[in-house]
C-alpha cells in the first residue's frame, strides 16, 4: 500500500461514516450508551454506528486496524489507527467538530507511519500527509511564533502559564490539526492516568503525523521522542507539539 492509495481508502472511510451518521448527529438518539469498548470506556449508539461503518471498508483490505471500540481486527502487514469519531461528546451535542482520524503504519511502531488522514465530519475540512501535510489540498506549515505569549491548546492548564490564550474543542486530532496549519502555536496534554497519559493512540497517530509533516516537533512531556510508542490498546500519550523553536521553551515552561 502506497500514500495514494491510504489517501483513497481513508477518504472512502470518511464519506461513509458521514453518510451513516447524518441522521444522528447532534441528537439525542446518539448518545445512547450501548455497550462497552475495547478501550475499557461506555460507547455511545453515534460510536458503533461509525465504528462499523469505517470498519465495512477497511475489511477490504489486508490491514490490522486497531480501534476504539472493536479493538484489534484483521491480520494484515499495514497497521491502521482508526478512531471513527474523536470528538463523540461534540458529535452527539451538534457542535461541528469532531473527526474521522486514519493513520497507515508499516509496522506495529508510530514511527514507520507512511500516512495520516483527518476529517472533519460537520464540516468536510480535510487533513493529510504523506511526504507533505495538506489542508484540503493545500500545503500548510506550523506557525513562526518563537515567544511562549502564544496560542495554545492545552488539556488541562494547572497553573497560569503566561500563553496569549488557551482553548479547548474536545477532538485532540483536529486540535493538533490546527497546531499543523498554523491556527495555533502548541498542543499540549500533559493529563495523568496512573503514570500515563490520557491520550490514546487512534485518537492522535494520524495527526502527529500530520504535524510532523507540517514541520511540528512532536515529543512526550519530557522532550522523548514517540517514535517507539506503539499502535496498541494499551498505549498512551502525553505531548507537546510545537515549531522547533517554541518546543523547548514549553518543555521548560510545564516542568
Amino acid at each position: 500500500m502506497n500514500p495514494k492509495e491510504a489517501l483513497e481508502i481513508s477518504r472512502a472511510v470518511g464519506e461513509e461514516v458521514k453518510k451513516n451518521i447524518a441522521k444522528i448527529a447532534g441528537k439525542k438518539e446518539s448518545s445512547i450508551e450501548v455497550g462497552m469498548g475495547k478501550d475499557g470506556t461506555p460507547t455511545k449508539k453515534i460510536d458503533k454506528i461509525a465504528e462499523d461503518a469505517a470498519l465495512n471498508i477497511l475489511k477490504q483490505y489486508d490491514v490490522t486496524v486497531v480501534s476504539e471500540e472493536a479493538g484489534v481486527v484483521g491480520e494484515g502487514d499495514i497497521y491502521v489507527a482508526l478512531d471513527p469519531i474523536d470528538g463523540t461528546f461534540n458529535a452527539t451535542r451538534g457542535i461541528p467538530i469532531y473527526s474521522v482520524s486514519l493513520c497507515f503504519s508499516k509496522s506495529k511502531l508510530l514511527g514507520d507511519t507512511f500516512f495520516g488522514y483527518v476529517v472533519n465530519l460537520a464540516t468536510g475540512v480535510e487533513y493529510w500527509a504523506d511526504g507533505n501535510a495538506y489542508k484540503d489540498g493545500e500545503r500548510i506549515s506550523v506557525s513562526k511564533r518563537e515567544s511562549t505569549r502564544c496560542n495554545a491548546i492545552m488539556y488541562y492548564p494547572q497553573k497560569m502559564y503566561g500563553f496569549k490564550r488557551i482553548r479547548i474543542f474536545g477532538s485532540a486530532a483536529l486540535e493538533i490539526c490546527y497546531v499543523a496549519d498554523g491556527s495555533f502555536d502548541c498542543f499540549i496534554d500533559i493529563r495523568d492516568n496512573n503514570g500515563k497519559g490520557m491520550l490514546r493512540v487512534y485518537d492522535v497517530a494520524a495527526a502527529i503525523y500530520i504535524a510532523k509533516k507540517a514541520g511540528a516537533v512532536v515529543t512526550d512531556i519530557n522532550g522523548e521522542s514517540i517514535d517507539n510508542k506503539r499502535i496498541d490498546m494499551d498505549e498512551r500519550f502525553k505531548l507537546v507539539i510545537a515549531n522547533g523553536n517554541l518546543h523547548p521553551k514549553l518543555l521548560e515552561l510545564i516542568r
